[in-house]
């Protein structure tokens, strides 16, 4: 438990940063310099994603824990670098054992602006609109602009994610969610 206490703060932090930095250094140039580097976004993005799943987990063995009930902040990132960190080894293994395709040309790289300006947007409606309106208002326009068109599967989706949202967060973990300046002023 030493070395995790030190990885997670301070100078520690900063020497896993840097060894997590240059694993993942190692493995670029090692794609890209392999016959594999046409699937190198394909192997990659799970690399880059289990070395910050890595560095999250480090972070998180260090929060507080309450002696009552052994739980504590940590259990809810906890899952999601269980989750980030299970679909990144299954997509590694399927580039690895070529199941996937070759990566894809350059696209349409504005995509990704045109997400982080809605994402953005989505946290400035939040604070007045609330989390639930907010959150089915950015689902369905996403999904609406990369050309998602069946809208049963995308309402379905937005409340699924809504019920997950609220019986995860709200009703199990008490955490508040943000209910909205303009909501609360019609409702209370």
């Amino acid at each position: 438990m030493g070395i995790i206490r030190y990885l997670g703060q301070g100078s520690g932090f900063l020497v896993l940063l840097l060894a997590v930095l240059f694993v993942f250094g190692v493995v670029v140039f090692a794609t890209l310099r392999s016959s594999r580097r046409h699937h190198a976004g394909r192997i990659l993005f799970p690399v880059f994603f289990l070395g910050l799943s890595l560095i999250f987990l480090i972070l998180l063995l260090n929060f507080p824990v309450k002696k009552q009930t052994g739980i504590g902040a940590g259990v809810v990132p906890l899952l999601w670098i269980v989750g980030i960190s299970a679909f990144s080894v299954l997509l590694l293994v399927r580039a690895l054992l070529n199941r996937e395709a070759k990566d894809p040309e350059w696209g349409h790289v504005g995509t990704v602006f045109v997400y982080l300006g809605w994402t953005i947007l989505y946290l400035i409606l939040m604070q007045y609109l609330g989390y639930f309106i907010s959150t089915v208002l950015f689902l369905l326009g996403g999904m609406y602009y990369l050309n998602y068109r069946n809208w049963k599967v995308m309402i379905g989706l937005a409340a699924g994610w809504l019920l997950f949202s609220y019986f995860a967060f709200y009703r199990l973990l008490f955490v508040p969610l943000p209910a909205g300046t303009l909501l609360e002023r019609f409702f209370g």
